[in-house]
């Protein structure tokens, strides 16, 4: 498709958009095929950028997809008089590091083996909404016309960014597409400074969290899908395919299927897309896939885990320890409760999975691969229970005066 043509697309898309209206499947289908044609420029870049993340560090994690179809046609809404061919983020490959380090001299080596067009520096000044990364768009080496965007994070700023993913799919937002909720914005801001945030702002971010049962919802979707998503990943890695639809249905179950070429993954994407206009699913590929790859770079698919129930137990914790060393009992108590209500509710995710997985293993004799990885995770989440008990115990007085809390 000539720009012309594509712009034109987008035209007729956004006219049926305006008016309230859904596209036929003859604009549909063009759209698919304008997305599909980045496939080879994808692959170009994918192998080029992959090796440039490894160089600077080895556990980084590199992605790519196209934009989904609703995505698009949720920013031609958003952006009436942004013309289609000019959408610079139709095609997009992400980095994940462990360090800023690695960050800046991936960022730096990008910039030598790419024709760059525009940056996105939201590292030096975040974005009001507390997201930080680095986005680079470089014109594509198989065809000049078409841009491809880099996005460059920490996992750290990762894991924030889904978390506002997480969110929305909880609550049937749209935040980050733009949508105003006062205090979700307000949450999210202050998880984008979670460990510099002062008592009060611990507190004000608590009383968020349980105002909309943020954690309760948390823990009831991933106590849902965390066995099950387990349970398809032993399905799928035997096959060792690259390609994955990773979708949340309506019910906030998550599944993942595997496929071993684009096109097969594509296919299918574009049929589940035609049955559900309103789908929320994405197809990616992972360099070198596993289990946790898969779970940090696509959290807001997977639905099984997240940092904030770890920062939780800080922030109650730094809370009751200061509430109890002033004798603020009222706070105390509604603190205390709100505690004891979510720990329980950890311990039953963990319950539910340890019965889960004596249950699997009884039924599978073949040990598949990701099993021992499974059964290690767990150990690693009953030792971080176990270590909130001896932080809150091992000094003498800190243990009389919980035990005076939580008996």
């Amino acid at each position: 498709m000539t720009k012309s043509q594509v712009n034109k697309l987008g035209k007729a898309l956004r006219k049926k958009i305006q008016a309230g209206e859904t596209p036929e499947i003859e604009l549909l289908e063009k759209l698919q095929e304008y997305r599909t044609s980045y496939k080879e420029d994808l692959s170009a870049v994918f192998e080029k950028i992959s090796n440039v993340a490894k160089n600077a560090r080895k556990d980084s994690i590199t992605s790519f997809r196209i934009k989904r179809i609703e995505s698009i046609l949720s920013k031609i809404k958003r952006q009436p008089t942004m013309s289609l061919g000019n959408m610079g983020d139709i095609a997009g490959c992400r980095i994940l590091l462990y360090s800023k380090d690695s960050l800046i001299k991936v960022i730096k080596n990008l910039k030598l083996n790419f024709e760059v067009v525009g940056e996105n520096d939201y590292l030096a000044e975040n974005k009001e909404d507390g997201y930080k990364g680095y986005h680079i768009y470089i014109k594509s080496p198989i065809n000049q016309h078409k841009i491809i965007e880099i996005q460059v994070r920490t996992v750290k700023s990762h894991k924030w960014a889904s978390m506002v993913e997480i969110i929305d799919i909880l609550y049937n937002l749209k935040i980050k597409e733009g949508q105003q909720h006062p205090d979700f914005e307000k949450f999210h801001l202050l998880l984008a400074n979670n460990e510099n945030l002062s008592l009060d702002e611990q507190k004000e971010l608590i009383r968020i969290d349980d105002k909309y049962n943020i954690h309760s919802k948390l823990n009831e979707v991933f106590i849902k899908n965390h066995v099950k998503i387990r349970k398809d990943w032993f399905d799928i890695s035997p096959n060792k395919n690259p390609f994955f639809i990773i979708e949340v249905d309506k019910n906030k179950s998550s599944n993942i299927s595997s496929f071993e070429s684009y096109e097969i993954a594509e296919n299918e994407y574009f049929e589940k897309f035609k049955v559900s206009t309103n789908s929320n699913f994405v197809l990616t590929h992972i360099e070198k896939p596993n289990f946790k790859r898969l779970c940090i770079a696509y959290a807001s698919y997977v639905l099984i885990k997240h940092d904030y129930l770890n920062d939780w137990n800080r922030y109650t914790s730094d809370i009751l320890d200061d509430l109890i060393k002033n004798n603020e009992f009222e706070q105390i108590k509604y603190f205390k409760n709100y505690t004891q209500k979510n720990l329980k509710e950890q311990l039953r995710l963990l319950e539910t999975e340890l019965s889960e997985i004596s249950k699997y293993q009884a039924e599978n004799i073949t040990n598949f691969e990701g099993f021992d990885e499974w059964i290690k995770e767990i150990q690693e989440r009953v030792l971080y229970v176990a270590k909130i008990t001896i932080e809150r115990t091992i000094d003498k007085k800190k243990k009389n005066l919980w035990n005076k809390i939580f008996g």
